[in-house]
């Protein structure tokens, strides 16, 4: 039985990973979950998978968790603070980590389960756009393995069979957009754009904040930047076309000319399961694919696959991402600082759709390039980063 430990049980990527470590209880054990702040959203958790660990970051939120399972006369352990989410990814017992915790709030926990040599499933970009190679050189001492299940870099990893895209047999990465909810929206509209409009996306389920990012393209463009480190190519070799079903999650060209492409249903079960089995492989299981109930893709009720090339007028954010992974590691860290600082400010209200992107785009002007020499170098730059970009975002009357 392996035992995996889900950072952001309650978020997005934790509802899917649970819904396969339902269907799969006789490989997988589900050890210790950790949020932020959500009990109420534990409870059912550990209620049905009884985990032995249990990590909130806020105390208060700690206490209502207690006060609650004391009448289940539970015996799980319930740890508190930052550094319990961080013990948590180092668990003796968790050979697989889940790195659900999203945004830059999910680096410190990432990086523990990489140090401590787990398979960890990556679904954090924002962790390894900041901490760039860093992080994967700790992983290679470690002895941890990175398996992303982020879908466009899972697809990319099932097409390459694995993180070997050299240039000696690839020649070139595609990944997909489906455009979000504002591909065909008139541009001079996006000044009046709400947050619940941002967030409804067209093909996945998925957070408010990523949601945005996917409306902006930024995350796309953070995925680029992510593709870069992880295969280890340039900017150039990695593409993105727009694709408006989410049929087609990414394709690897090779030096042949022939291209292969990953299709899938729209669920993220998909890539966290070809994770998982990846990662009993590496632990000795002989898993090759972890069946789903899900139903099959029928590409005859689809009808056709359309791709087109990205509007960078409507999209600017993809081209601040070319350029950031262009100039080096530390203006990739400013770009996901600013972008987050942004897209908070736009989701609480303080800040217009439209003051997005230009926000990242004056950080990026002054930023420095160079890479971060520590992880303490990440953080301080992150954090300074962060107070310029508030600087540049004044609350304003939006009504």
């Amino acid at each position: 039985m392996i035992g995996v430990a889900l950072l952001g049980a309650t978020g997005s990527i934790g509802a899917s990973t649970l819904a396969v470590l339902r269907q799969h209880r006789d490989k997988f054990r589900l050890v210790a979950v950790a949020s932020r702040a959500d009990w109420q959203g534990l409870l059912p958790i550990i209620t049905e998978f009884e985990p032995d660990i249990c990590a909130l970051e806020d105390a208060d939120a700690a206490t209502s968790l207690r006060g609650a399972l004391s009448r289940h006369h539970t015996h799980i352990r319930i740890e508190t603070g930052s550094d319990a989410v961080t013990a948590v990814a180092g668990l003796s017992a968790a050979q697989v980590v889940v790195a659900g915790i999203s945004g830059f709030a999910g680096l410190p926990s990432t990086w523990a389960a990489v140090a401590a040599g787990k398979q960890v499933l990556l679904a954090n970009k924002e962790a390894l756009v900041a901490s760039g190679t860093l992080l994967l050189a700790e992983a290679r001492r470690a002895g941890a393995r990175l398996l992303p299940i982020d879908s466009e870099h899972n697809a990319v990893y099932q097409c390459a069979n694995g993180v070997n895209c050299n240039a000696s047999r690839v020649r070139a990465i595609t990944l997909t957009a489906s455009g979000g909810p504002f591909r065909n929206r008139p541009l001079d509209t996006f000044h009046a754009i709400t947050p619940d409009e941002a967030c409804k996306h067209p093909t996945w389920s998925m957070g408010r904040k990523i949601s945005v990012d996917s409306a902006t393209l930024m995350n796309k463009g953070l995925e680029v930047i992510e593709a870069a480190l992880l295969f280890n190519r340039p900017a150039s070799d990695i593409h993105v076309l727009i694709h408006p079903t989410s049929t087609v999650h990414a394709m690897v060209e090779y030096v042949d000319g022939s291209i292969l492409a990953h299709l899938g249903p729209a669920d993220m079960q998909v890539p966290i399961s070809h994770a998982l089995a990846e990662a009993a492989s590496a632990l000795g299981e002989t898993l090759e694919r972890l069946p789903l109930n899900l139903p099959s893709l029928s590409l005859a009720a689809l009808g056709g696959l359309q791709f087109f090339d990205v509007d960078m007028q409507r999209f600017p954010a993809l081209q601040l991402a070319y350029d950031a992974l262009n100039a080096g590691q530390g203006a990739c860290l400013a770009l996901n600082a600013a972008n987050e600082v942004a897209v908070a400010a736009f989701l609480s209200g303080a800040a217009r759709y439209t003051d997005i992107v230009p926000t990242v785009e004056k950080i990026l002007t002054s930023a420095d390039a160079s890479a971060p020499t520590s992880m303490d170098d990440v953080f301080a730059r992150d954090a300074d980063v962060r107070r310029a970009a508030r600087a540049l975002l004044p609350e304003r009357e939006l009504a």
